[in-house]
């Protein structure tokens, strides 16, 4: 029996390394609108916060308007779409990891703040679409990890047979940790990801993973 019929697995930093991607992205598009873009430094600390692009400017620009942030948004994607291409790779172990997980009964939901589009798209790139029941990504006027309702209004519609105690959270930031911790489901952080260590561990995620290729043997430890 499956303690954790449902997985939840996020995208940027937990299948895929996109960091250089985006951090590049991020830089460029500053310059795009005419900003001086942050040290790279200062961007990879807080792209571990796993916030969505708006938030995530917002958060580096204080006097920024709504619609500078859109602009920035806007140039972003256009950046990224070029860069993705170049920059990003899947983790060790991916493609081996999902068919074992499909094989042992799992329900996979690709769950990112990524534009969902983008989401999308990465996924087919890499032939990983067909693995996965549904795949949930940042979409306008919906709402975004770490809120609860996301759950409420994106995840218990497909699932409604299955409690909030029935998924498993995969990912490397406090986003994904703190989304889980606040519906009471258990969470296992990526420690190889993007997130900042210290940080994620004093959240206590439930598990933690340092290779995608631990995954599967943590998993059947649960298994009944």
């Amino acid at each position: 029996m499956l303690r954790y019929p449902v997985l939840l697995l996020d995208y940027d930093g937990t299948l895929a390394e996109t960091r250089p991607a985006i951090i590049r992205s991020l830089r460029e598009a500053f310059e795009d609108i005419g900003r001086t873009p942050p040290s790279a430094a200062e961007l990879a600390e807080r792209l571990g916060k796993g916030d969505a692009l708006q938030g995530f400017y917002k958060g580096l620009v204080n006097d920024s308007s709504p619609e500078e942030a859109e602009r920035y948004v806007a140039a972003y994607r256009k950046r990224y779409a070029q860069v993705d291409a170049e920059e990003t790779f899947l983790y060790d172990g991916v493609h081996e990891v999902l068919p074992i997980l499909k094989q042992r009964g799992y329900r996979l939901v690709a769950l990112s703040n990524k534009h969902g589009p983008t989401l999308r798209h990465s996924l087919a790139r890499f032939q990983l679409d067909g693995f996965f029941e549904v795949a949930l990504g940042a979409e306008e006027g919906l709402p975004r990890k770490p809120e609860q309702e996301v759950f409420q209004h994106r995840l218990a519609p497909l699932f409604p047979s299955v409690p909030a105690a029935g998924f498993l959270m995969v990912g490397d930031t406090t986003a994904d940790i703190g989304f889980a911790q606040t519906l009471g489901m258990d969470v296992c952080w990526a420690s190889y990801g993007h997130g900042v260590a210290e940080v994620c561990k004093a959240l206590k995620p439930t598990y933690h993973i340092d290779s995608l290729w631990e995954f599967p043997t943590l998993l059947a430890k649960t298994e009944s």
